[in-house]
């Protein structure tokens, strides 16, 4: 019964990725095109930028604004300049965000920062902002006022909540007295941005404040959902695991498991050494896995897809609810 709920859950993931690959297609290619055509006299930064679009599929923002704006009434494919222009906003972000928490890999792949530097890879997030304000900037006669004005809005408070959350998380560095439940909050912070994407992506399609909202807080929702799924990952990388000890919060699981006196010392003891081997990722994972205070965030989880699922109700266009409801299923079907 276990391996055939886990063959559908993985099943359910692949489907989910096939629907953002094919809505993220087109404004992915386009953004990376705008950067490589980018005339920089510098070879290093234009290595550095090679090496980023080469690993950049990033189809999750595209491929939600794109169904955000079916979803509120609109043809997709008039999202695609915006969806572009998202792409290169958050590129910039994650480039930066590679710098504050000292991120070596992401995904298996060195980051500009590791392969880089420091200063290039400031440089080449910088890039990714600038040509993403400009392109913005070259978009707004498209757009009616109202639009400019909501989609300005939005990127200014969003973004600016998730640059509140970053620095809420980077004050917790090496703190291992961090409630859970703080954490959770800064990850809830943390998806403003998806909050954002949905919320313009509704906002081109020409739908109603309504539907803005309640496509904006499905896409809290799930950003959420994202973020604690990428916790869960963490504990099960014996590298990310060791960074995160070191440079940042520890994975929201094991803040969780801490809530056990035992399950916290037992831990700690394999975080201590100077390096985290297999072996003691494996016990980590045991202990995290085994514990009722992670079966408490679990629940939690569970009601947040709830929540998300909720907002979906009073949208029109039963296929998409559909596969909205898919997506966010998706995202936690095999924690």
């Amino acid at each position: 019964m276990a391996r055939v709920e886990k063959e559908t859950s993985k099943s359910l993931i692949q489907h989910v990725q096939r629907i953002l690959e094919e809505r993220s297609s087109s404004a992915l290619k386009i953004a990376k095109q705008k950067m490589l055509q980018q005339r920089i006299r510098s070879k290093e930064i234009n290595a550095a930028l090679e090496h980023y679009i080469r690993n950049w599929m990033d189809i999750t923002h595209p491929g939600l604004l794109s169904i955000a704006c079916e979803a509120a009434g609109g043809d997709s494919k008039q999202s695609i300049p915006i969806q572009v222009v998202m792409l290169l906003l958050t590129a910039g972000i994650d480039i930066h965000d590679d710098i504050i928490d000292e991120s070596q890999t992401k995904y298996g792949k060195p980051t500009v920062l590791a392969k880089f530097g420091r200063e290039i890879a400031l440089l080449v997030g910088d890039a990714f902002l600038m040509k993403a304000l400009l392109l913005l900037h070259e978009q707004e006669t498209q757009l009616s006022k109202k639009k400019r004005d909501d989609i300005w809005s939005l990127i200014g408070s969003r973004f600016f909540e998730l640059g509140d959350a970053e620095a809420l998380e980077a004050s917790l560095k090496g703190k291992m007295n961090i409630t859970p439940e703080d954490a959770l909050k800064i990850l809830m912070m943390k998806a403003a941005t998806f909050d954002a994407h949905m919320r313009i992506g509704a906002i081109v399609g020409g739908g109603n404040q309504d539907v803005v909202d309640l496509l904006g807080n499905y896409g809290r929702v799930l950003g959420a959902l994202l973020c604690v799924r990428e916790e869960f990952i963490d504990v099960f990388e014996p590298e990310e695991l060791a960074n995160r000890a070191r440079n940042e919060c520890l994975p929201l699981p094991i803040l969780y498991a801490f809530k056990n006196p035992h399950a916290k010392r037992a831990i700690l003891n394999s975080l201590s050494k100077p390096k985290i081997s297999s072996a003691d990722a494996e016990k980590i994972v045991e202990i995290v896995f085994d514990d009722e205070n992670v079966k408490t965030l679990r629940n939690k989880i569970a009601e947040l897809v709830e929540e998300g699922c909720a907002n979906l109700q009073n949208l029109p266009d039963d296929p998409l609810k559909l596969q909205m409801e898919t997506l966010i299923r998706g995202v936690i079907g095999d924690l």
